[in-house]
């Protein structure tokens, strides 16, 4: 069966992966016409074209070669010199890997760390009110959001994974208290949920400090940032 890759400009063409103001093109990657993986390519707004392009990878493994080189076709497009993006190192088998460095992927330095938090008998209860609705990215059950920083919930086995962004830089106790909505609804609206997940970016104290304040723990488990360049 073959893997067709198709991109996609406009949000109303595939809401599921658009993310938010800073998408500016979705690769998706369709078999037999269903889709199976997914490129979201982000514009940052740097000044250097080499930092200023990052794409969030979804989906199938092995998609990933055909969605990465037509990302890196869209960013090259774009202005920019490079591509950037996170792969979870627990998740990826060593044939993919090295499908990317034949590609020309390289691994780079900026680790992530995946941080866990226990959930015990008599946490509080959900909140009565979610706020406004917004709507999550594919896969994921509900998104909540305060202000600029929002996070996607979903729901694996007997694990919630968040899935956090923001707008802006914000304090430890704004995002604490999004992941704490976040947490209390999840494991108010899902049975059995035994550990919730997330991922931090490396230097991001602020989030660390507010998941460190809700009884998170770091764990072994990382994720790389992997970049594909290009001539200028």
């Amino acid at each position: 069966m073959s893997v067709s890759v198709q991109v996609h400009r406009e949000r109303e063409a595939v809401p599921e992966y658009w993310s938010d103001a800073r998408t500016f093109a979705v690769v998706v990657a369709r078999e037999e016409g269903a889709g199976i993986g997914a490129v979201m390519l982000l514009d940052l707004g740097a000044d250097d074209p080499a930092l200023r392009f990052v794409g969030v990878v979804e989906g199938a493994v092995d998609a990933r070669v055909p969605l990465l080189e037509a990302a890196a076709q869209v960013v090259r497009e774009a202005g920019g010199r490079s591509l950037r993006w996170v792969e979870d190192t627990g998740e990826m088998p060593l044939g993919a890997a090295a499908a990317l460095e034949e590609l020309g992927a390289v691994a780079g330095d900026e680790v992530h760390r995946w941080w866990r938090h226990e959930v015990t008998e008599g946490m509080p209860a959900a909140p009565t009110a979610r706020g406004a609705a917004q709507p999550a990215a594919e896969g994921a059950s509900f998104r909540v959001g305060m202000g600029g920083a929002w996070c996607d919930v979903e729901v694996v086995g007997d694990r919630a994974v968040l899935v956090h962004d923001r707008q802006e830089e914000g304090t430890a106790a704004a995002l604490a208290a999004l992941v704490s909505l976040a947490v209390r609804q999840v494991t108010a609206e899902s049975a059995g949920i035994r550990a919730v997940e997330t991922c931090v970016a490396p230097g991001d104290d602020v989030f660390e400090a507010a998941l460190v304040s809700l009884g998170f723990a770091p764990t072994t488990r990382r994720a790389v940032e992997y970049h594909l360049a290009w001539g200028t």
